[in-house]
C-alpha cells in the first residue's frame, strides 16, 4: 500500500500543476479573446479523468485502512471530481449555456479553483 500512496501524493501535484495549467492557460485564451476550442476542452476531461484516477486510489486506500487525517480531504477529493459538471453548470446559470468567450472565462476560473480544491485536499491529507 505504500506504492498506492506515494501515487496518490504524487498524481495529487500532477494534478495541481495540471488545474493550474489549465487556468492560467484559459485566462489567456479570454484576453486574446478565444472561445474554448475542442483541444482546451480535452485538455479539461484529461484533468478530469487524472481527478478520477485520484479518487479510485484515495478510494482503495481508504477502504484498506489508511484513512487521511481530516475528513474534509475526501469532502475536498469529491468537489475535485466534479471539475466538468462545475463548468457546465455555471455556463448554463451565467451564460445561458452559449458557447462564447464568457464560457472561456467560466472554463479558466473553475480549472483556478479547482487548483485551490486539490491544494486543500494536499494539505488536509
Amino acid at each position: 500500500m505504500d506504492s498506492l500512496q506515494f501515487l496518490h501524493g504524487l498524481l495529487s501535484r500532477a494534478l495541481l500543476l495540471f488545474t493550474v495549467i489549465a487556468g492560467v492557460y484559459g485566462l489567456v485564451e479570454y484576453f486574446r479573446k478565444h472561445v474554448v476550442t475542442p483541444s482546451y476542452w480535452g485538455v479539461i476531461v484529461v484533468g478530469n479523468l487524472a481527478a478520477v484516477g485520484q479518487g479510485v486510489i484515495g478510494l482503495i486506500l481508504a477502504l484498506s485502512g489508511k484513512q487521511p487525517e481530516q475528513w474534509l480531504h475526501i469532502l475536498y477529493g469529491v468537489v475535485a471530481l466534479m471539475w466538468i459538471p462545475i463548468i457546465t453548470m455555471i455556463n448554463n446559470l451565467a451564460n445561458s449555456g452559449e458557447h462564447n468567450r464568457r464560457e472561456t472565462l467560466i472554463v479558466a476560473l473553475v480549472s483556478l479553483f479547482e487548483a485551490g480544491i486539490v491544494l486543500r485536499a494536499i494539505t488536509t491529507a
